[in-house]
């Protein structure tokens, strides 16, 4: 992909460019409201993944088989969302 970069004070030759992608020039600047809120929301997915490999046995897996390997993701993930609505269902509602 690429983006077209524009000189900030207009004073560049050329005033514009198209420059492609990398990790030293993102797509979108890193000093924006936009790179942080992006920035936190993978790194709270990261967070989850780690939690699903070391806490919920994703990593070690002890099966073999496309088949088999994604029924045990799955029945994790069950096993992860059904914590998660007894714990809402759990917090008493407001009357």
């Amino acid at each position: 992909m690429a983006s077209k970069w524009r000189c900030p004070t207009g004073e560049c030759e050329p005033k514009s460019k198209w420059v492609k992608a990398s990790r030293l020039h993102p797509l979108i600047p890193r000093e924006t409201k936009r790179w942080r809120s992006l920035y936190r929301g993978r790194a709270s997915v990261e967070r989850e993944f780690g939690r699903l490999k070391n806490e919920y046995g994703l990593a070690p897996l002890r099966v073999r088989g496309l088949e088999r390997v994604a029924l045990h993701a799955d029945l994790v993930m069950l096993a992860r969302l059904s914590q998660a609505l007894a714990r809402a269902r759990a917090v008493p509602l407001a009357a």
